[in-house]
């Protein structure tokens, strides 16, 4: 049998300009929280977590494997079937070297924002 969890019976008003409550419940939006819950947790420093940011993360994990397959297909229509380079039409090598540079630069700045956001 689980633990029984304690009641929250006791209130506090506290009193706010339309501006406080407006920002206050934005913020206990972004996190996915009610506006007391958040006050709540606030005031008790338990760890508050955004969705908006946790969203973003998670769009930033999906736009690093689309990086990563891009890569693939990219190195896929470079090969031939025999193994050897395939046709780059009128592309010269300098081209695909400076494309492949790019998308590394590219995953690896995600990476970096993907670090701030989870600090």
């Amino acid at each position: 049998m689980a633990p029984k969890k304690a009641q929250r019976t006791k209130h506090i008003d506290s009193r706010l300009t339309e501006d406080e409550y407006n920002i206050i419940s934005e913020k206990a939006k972004n996190t996915g929280l009610s506006n007391s819950k958040y006050i709540r947790n606030l005031a008790m420093n338990y760890p508050i977590k955004s969705t908006v940011d946790q969203r973003a993360l998670a769009e930033l994990v999906k736009c690093k494997s689309d990086l990563g397959r891009l890569g693939g297909l990219f190195k896929l229509w470079l090969e031939s079937e025999n193994g050897t380079w395939g046709n780059l039409g009128d592309r010269h090598y300098e081209d695909i070297s400076d494309l492949v540079d790019d998308l590394i630069a590219k995953e690896d700045e995600l990476l970096q924002i993907a670090r701030k956001l989870l600090d």
